[in-house]
């Protein structure tokens, strides 16, 4: 099967910054919450190296769009293992990013009833790193998708994003995901599927512990 390519445009208007402040930090959601403890309590693994914040008002305004394909073990010639491709994505800090993930993998990977994964985070202004943080499906907007039909996720601990992709549904092809977001701080931040979509008994062996298959970073310069 031909992959699908990355593509970048530029086009669109700057967007201002909205300040951080205490008020806004007590008004964060209790999923906002939720997801953030589970973060620092969490065993997952992160090599985030992050920078201080950049003067965003001196970026030229742009759009990135980004494009990303989760490829079942049978596209990538090694059955049982999907893999996000690219792995990799690089990016300005202070541009809006429309990130679309093409999901073809049929499968669930079941979270924990109680997981905070399935949930959309990107809009807590926790830290000042992220704006936005909005999700579609098949152009439908969500805040959360159903432990029991997620299939992956693309969590990025260091920007507290957390992007639950699912299952594609019987008598589709693929599923669409898109996420909106804005960062604003430079560094390179590792990301990692927090769906047990490996191999082993837990299922957090092969794919998921492995760089360029359900592992990766996100640079922003």
């Amino acid at each position: 099967m031909k992959l699908i390519q990355r593509r970048r445009t530029v086009n669109g208007s700057a967007k201002p910054i909205a300040a951080f402040s205490n008020r806004r930090l007590a008004k964060v959601g209790a999923a906002g919450a939720v997801a953030t403890a589970a973060l620092l309590l969490s065993g997952c693994t992160s090599s985030t190296s992050a920078t201080a914040a950049k003067d965003v008002s001196a970026v030229s305004p742009s759009v990135v769009h980004e494009q990303m394909v989760i490829q079942t073990g049978k596209m990538d010639g090694k059955p049982g293992w999907p893999k996000i491709v690219p792995s990799d994505l690089t990016f300005a800090a202070g541009t809006t990013v429309d990130l679309k993930i093409v999901n073809y993998d049929d499968g669930t990977a079941p979270l924990s009833p109680v997981s905070p994964y399935g949930h959309v985070w990107g809009s807590d202004p926790t830290f000042g790193l992220v704006n936005g943080g909005s999700e579609t499906v098949d152009g439908k907007a969500v805040t959360e998708i159903a432990n029991n039909l997620v299939s992956h996720t693309l969590t990025v601990p260091g920007l507290l994003i957390n992007i639950p992709i699912p299952a594609v549904p019987s008598g589709q092809k693929s599923i669409t995901v898109e996420f909106t977001f804005q960062v604003l701080k430079t560094g390179k931040f590792f990301w990692q599927c927090e769906a047990p979509c490996g191999s082993g008994s837990t299922g957090m062996g092969g794919a998921m512990n492995s760089m360029g298959w359900m592992q990766g970073y996100i640079n922003v310069t």
